[in-house]
């Protein structure tokens, strides 16, 4: 899973959620190396291509 944004800093962290469209695979993660991680995985196991989508900070709560 590539993206071509900036990485945000330590105070920044972003929100992602994790879903397949092959199955019922959704996963919530904290900053884009453990979204990354965990769509790898999946992949790995299952030959899916899941997507990493970004939760807006008011969507994430406090």
């Amino acid at each position: 899973m590539a993206t071509n944004e900036p990485t945000a800093g330590a105070a920044e962290t972003k929100q992602f959620l994790v879903t397949c469209d092959s199955c019922s695979y959704e996963r919530s993660a904290t900053g884009r190396a453990e979204a990354t991680r965990l769509g790898t995985d999946h992949h790995r196991e299952t030959g899916h291509d899941p997507v990493a989508l970004e939760v807006p900070a008011s969507a994430a709560g406090p």
